[in-house]
């Protein structure tokens, strides 16, 4: 079974019920689904206070230097939930609050999970992707040693991600045995990053994964559309897509 996280903002009302909607009609064996936030925004899914992370918005500020904290604060949000939630899931399938499922999905295949790809593409040219690739390098150099080469120029931020407790267990301790302190993944994660923007959360999951556990997972493609636009009324001329990512930004 799968239980999904959703961290949210204010600015994700717009869409938050209806990403939840989505995932109850589209996303296969699901068990619960908990939005993430500082405040409760819905009663159409659980809900889990922010403030009992072990770490908080204010800490971050110091240290990212008061610049895109609630970038660096989603990202640990999405990292940190399988090992911070009580009773949830081996499996956590984290979703964006401005992401919508249209078409059913599974996320297991034959006991592996399944994995989508991004969209992006010339990231040799792309300064965020090797700002964060950077970070990568920098925090486990594991990761880049053993990447498979058929993975070069290829971004795994595709506004989910499913994250399983064992690899993240171990992602975190390698990142911390890496390390010349005794700091906890959250410190390091922020400290080794060239900006406060220079950090990409799925991007390091999946690296992880495809590096260090390359027999335990499948890729298999899923078609969707990054956009702006966002309303009720619209929702059928998405359809043709598995899901679409409705980008505050792009507005």
């Amino acid at each position: 079974m799968i239980d999904v996280v959703i961290p949210a903002h204010k600015k994700d009302l717009a869409t938050l019920e209806y990403a939840i909607d989505g995932i109850r009609k589209n996303i296969a064996d699901v068990r619960r689904i908990i939005v993430v936030s500082k405040e409760k925004y819905t009663d159409k899914a659980e809900w889990f206070d922010e403030a009992l992370y072990p770490f908080s918005y204010s800490e971050i500020s110091d240290l990212v230097g008061g610049e895109n904290v609630g970038w660096n604060l989603q990202q640990l949000l999405k990292l940190y939930a399988v090992l911070v939630i009580p009773d949830i899931s081996e499996n956590v399938l984290v979703v964006d609050a401005d992401t919508v499922f249209y078409r059913k999905v599974k996320f297991f295949e034959e006991g592996l999970p399944l994995y989508n790809l991004g969209k992006d593409k010339n990231l040799d040219r792309d300064n965020f992707y090797q700002n964060t690739l950077d970070h990568i390098k920098k925090i486990l150099p594991e990761i880049t040693e053993k990447f498979p080469q058929k993975f070069e120029n290829i971004s795994g931020i595709c506004h989910h991600m499913l994250f399983q407790k064992h690899i993240i267990e171990d992602l975190f301790s390698k990142v911390e045995a890496n390390s010349n302190n005794n700091d906890p993944f959250y410190k390091i994660f922020l400290k080794t990053a060239k900006s406060s923007f220079g950090v990409a959360e799925y991007n390091l999951y999946f690296y992880f994964l495809i590096s260090c556990h390359p027999n335990e997972y499948k890729i298999r493609i899923l078609r969707y559309k990054n956009t702006s636009k966002f309303h009720p009324l619209l929702e059928r001329l998405r359809r043709k897509y598995h899901y679409c990512s409705y980008h505050s930004y792009m507005r």
